[in-house]
């Protein structure tokens, strides 16, 4: 799990500290961990396709939507980049679990997607293959596990991306759903970070 920074989706140190033996009093038994709470507001944006009819009343065939959070690049990201990404998992945003949701199926570089809720995930392999992870929330639910345990979750389904150098840096995490503007049908996935840009064509199956 990426814990050495936050790359890609900001990701918070976490240090476990435990008192020395001679803390703790001779004879004592060791103590239960206390449950603690972390409290915070965040941001969320949404990236979605609405396909509609103009009828009275208007009706719709689809809908499809990303949301997430936005965390910032830093310009000392990119010295790192390599060595906190290949053979890297991440959380894909900040804060809570960045997730697809949609009620037509569509496919994603060519993997079926059925209608659903999905957590999501980014990951790049050891041989520089970048992937779309599609996480079964109801597993996450299960095992209660934040989007900052991403390494926990079974790896779900894999749809590829692909990776190219934008032409302008973006300042937060952008992803875009964008439809084509002639065939109804197609569309694409657009993620951009600083200097880095991943993408995935997308096509709804009405």
């Amino acid at each position: 799990m990426l814990r050495k920074a936050a790359l890609l989706y900001l990701i918070v140190w976490c240090v476990a500290c435990s008192p020395s033996s001679d803390e703790i009093p001779t004879g004592a038994e060791e103590k239960e961990e206390e449950i603690q709470a972390f409290a915070a507001e965040a941001a969320r944006v949404s990236t979605r396709i609405l396909f509609y009819k103009d009828t009275e009343p208007p009706s719709s065939p689809g809908v499809l939507a990303i949301n997430y959070g936005q965390p910032r690049w830093k310009s000392e990201y990119e010295e790192m980049f390599d060595e906190l990404t290949k053979g890297k998992r991440w959380r894909f945003g900040n804060n809570f679990w960045t997730s697809l949701d949609t009620n037509v199926e569509i496919s994603i570089s060519g993997t079926v997607v059925s209608p659903g809720l999905y957590y999501l995930a980014i990951e790049r392999s050891s041989e520089d293959q970048w992937y779309l992870l599609l996480l079964d929330p109801e597993i996450v639910r299960a095992e209660k596990l934040d989007a900052f345990y991403v390494d926990e979750v079974p790896p779900g389904v894999r749809v590829p991306l692909q990776w190219s150098r934008a032409t302008e840096d973006a300042e937060m995490l952008t992803v875009r759903l964008v439809p084509d503007e002639d065939e109804l049908s197609e569309a694409s996935l657009d993620i951009q970070w600083g200097s880095h840009r991943l993408l995935a064509p997308v096509q709804v199956r009405f």
